[in-house]
């Protein structure tokens, strides 16, 4: 049977979870304490047990200058019990008529692995979404244009995702409330989430994760190239690392990220998502 999750499934929700996303950064517990909704969870569910399930998180995807609902799949995973009976493949039809009920133009979704691309495929995912990511060895520098992001930054924040963003076809819209998450989340987990600023305004921010050989700056946004190599700097000096992953858009050659499914015919478009839990 295919449903929403009711409260007494929160257990076998979690537990489902862990066996298919075992993590020991602190991710889950974080995520189920502070992200996580009943209301968004479809489960399949087979002799009393949730057999498999996804998260359906409501996004908003610009196309074109128009805003428009979609879905974000995410959390899609089959117990291994359960597994080779196209258990996935019922939960996403369900969720696709859901939508279509809904008023829900498409679903996305980000591949885990690359070889899941040609799995979603099939069920007319395509892989729409790009973003460049680059490694450098940067020179660290102290600048007192870095400072710690707040909350009060984020609609500045969304000023300049929205102008680096306006080279794509489509690009996946954050609400405040989903940039608040954001920010929360790599204040708690990551190595924190930083802004540029110059003559009282904020130029650039980056949500950055620490890693073994150095920072991910997951999403670096600058208004200019000469504000991010200076921001870098900065950063590399912050967190006492001298290499700098970095993700961001971009007009230049990048790889494939996510897919997405429409619901009506589209034409083929280049689009920009990121930060959506992956």
């Amino acid at each position: 049977m295919i449903r929403f999750a009711q409260p007494g499934d929160l257990s076998a929700i979690r537990d489902l979870w862990e066996i298919c996303f075992p993590d020991d950064t602190g991710f889950n517990p974080y995520y189920f304490d502070h992200l996580f909704s009943l209301n968004d969870t479809l489960v399949c569910e087979l002799d009393g047990c949730i057999a498999a399930m996804v998260q359906m998180l409501p996004y908003t995807l610009r196309v074109h200058d128009q805003d428009f609902p979609v879905t974000y799949i995410y959390g899609a995973c089959t117990h291994p019990d359960f597994r080779r009976q196209h258990l996935m493949s019922q939960l996403l039809s369900a969720s696709f008529d859901w939508d279509q009920q809904h008023g829900r133009i498409a679903s996305m979704l980000i591949p885990q692995e690359a070889w899941l691309f040609d799995f979603y495929r099939p069920f007319g995912y395509l892989p729409q979404f790009s973003i460049q990511t680059i490694t450098k060895q940067i020179v660290p520098v102290s600048n007192t244009c870095l400072r710690p992001l707040t909350a009060d930054d984020l609609n500045a924040c969304q000023a300049l995702y929205d102008a680096q963003t306006a080279q794509y076809d489509m690009a996946v819209i954050r609400s405040a409330t989903q940039w608040q998450q954001q920010l929360a989340l790599f204040q708690t987990l990551g190595a924190g989430a930083y802004g540029w600023e110059q003559n009282g305004k904020l130029a650039g921010y980056a949500f950055v994760w620490q890693e073994e050989a150095g920072i991910w700056a997951q999403e670096c946004i600058c208004a200019d190239s000469a504000n991010r190599e200076a921001f870098l700097s900065a950063l590399a000096h912050q967190t006492g690392c001298t290499t700098v992953r970095i993700s961001g858009p971009t007009d230049e050659p990048a790889h494939s990220l996510g897919c997405i499914k429409f619901y009506t015919s589209q034409p083929s478009m280049h689009g920009y998502m990121n930060l959506m839990l992956n």
